[in-house]
């Protein structure tokens, strides 16, 4: 167990007023205990109040899930066909709570439990889904090793798709060569987003078409996953046999905004300003309209968690966060540009964790 972070976690609940937490499955549990739990139909989850004792609220059949809490933390087993809110009244009376409690729940739990959970109860239920935020948002010295090993790991990822990528491959082919690098070097991988062609043109492209590579073609590759449970993005664009003059414009000014707003990243930066400086050389450009995401987003345990690279985050950035900047420009019905780097502010100042080369690249 991680006693700092259940302290801090203590702390966050006296400064939101809350009295206590329901932590189902998920990346906030895993942060906190290092319990990797899968979310299914039955309920289950850790309750950490804010004075008093945390219980673990689990169903027989996952008992066996739960030994290393042995000794620590009270697990409270609930059984099919009894339901599990007479254990969770079971559990409160361990933690010392009783009534009139202001309870927060964050990630991993259906609305339906949720409101089962506390139905006849004198509970009002809070939004607690970004609670744990700004802990998670600032990365330790161990997280920040983990992190940079895990973008290293999609740098080489990378290194090899450029030997592979060739006319006549399908998409879903690109695909299966990108999870099966991540898998065979141990990683966990996402399911990449290869979009080529005209499919470019759509930032968050499904693959439903499963195009063929052609000569004289794009391919933009976003690729995330997990090495040791921490996460890695990339995207970049490749030019098949040859690149138009237009799509060398309009790479080339991608580019400019992605390294603006990445040389301006740093400890104190406001991510709306970010945002702002690399929208305005696109906007200048005459590309705009074509710009129609956030900038970025933090990442660590999630792919995608705070600090978000928005316009309306006027948060300052802190040492530890690390987030991407992500600009890029889609053309409906014709092609689309996206760089992705990620980038982490340390003790030593602004470290970009991705090194595979942003140059425009023509296999």
């Amino acid at each position: 167990m991680k006693g700092e972070r259940f302290k801090r976690l203590a702390e966050l609940l006296d400064e939101r007023a809350l009295d206590a937490l329901f932590i189902a499955p998920s990346s906030d549990l895993k942060y906190l205990t290092g319990l990797d739990l899968r979310q299914c139909s039955r309920l289950k989850g850790l309750f950490v109040p804010r004075e008093g004792s945390s219980f673990f609220l689990c169903p027989s059949l996952y008992m066996e899930d739960l030994r290393s809490l042995e000794g620590e933390i009270p697990v409270v087993e609930w059984k099919d066909g009894e339901g599990f809110q007479k254990a969770f009244k079971k559990g409160l009376e361990i933690s010392g709570l009783e009534g009139g409690i202001k309870l927060a729940f964050t990630k991993g739990i259906e609305a339906g439990d949720m409101i089962d959970l506390v139905e006849g109860l004198d509970i009002t239920c809070a939004n607690g889904f970004t609670l744990l935020s700004p802990l998670r948002s600032v990365k330790s010295a161990e997280e920040q090793a983990l992190m940079r090993k895990a973008s290293l790991m999609n740098d080489r990822m990378m290194e090899a798709l450029l030997t592979y990528l060739r006319p006549g491959l399908r998409e879903r082919e690109i695909v299966k060569f990108v999870m099966n690098f991540h898998e065979s070097h141990g990683g966990k991988p996402r399911v990449p987003g290869v979009a080529t062609g005209v499919n470019s043109a759509s930032p968050h492209y499904s693959g439903t078409n499963d195009r063929a590579v052609e000569d004289q073609d794009i391919v933009m590759v976003d690729c995330g996953g997990w090495y040791d449970g921490y996460s890695h993005d990339m995207t970049r664009t490749f030019f098949i046999g040859g690149v138009t003059e237009e799509q060398r414009k309009v790479y080339e000014i991608v580019l400019s905004a992605q390294e603006s707003a990445e040389k301006m990243a740093r400890t104190g930066s406001i991510p709306a300003e970010l945002d702002a400086a690399a929208r305005e050389i696109i906007t200048r450009a005459g590309y705009g309209e074509a710009f129609n995401h956030r900038l970025g987003h933090g990442i660590g345990m999630d792919g995608h968690e705070p600090p978000y690279i928005s316009p309306s985050n006027r948060e300052p950035l802190v040492e530890g966060n690390c987030f991407s900047i992500e600009p890029g420009i889609y053309l409906r019905g014709r092609f689309g540009v996206r760089i992705e780097n990620l980038l982490m502010l340390t003790s030593s100042g602004t470290e970009v964790i991705n090194n595979f080369p942003k140059d425009l690249t023509i296999l």
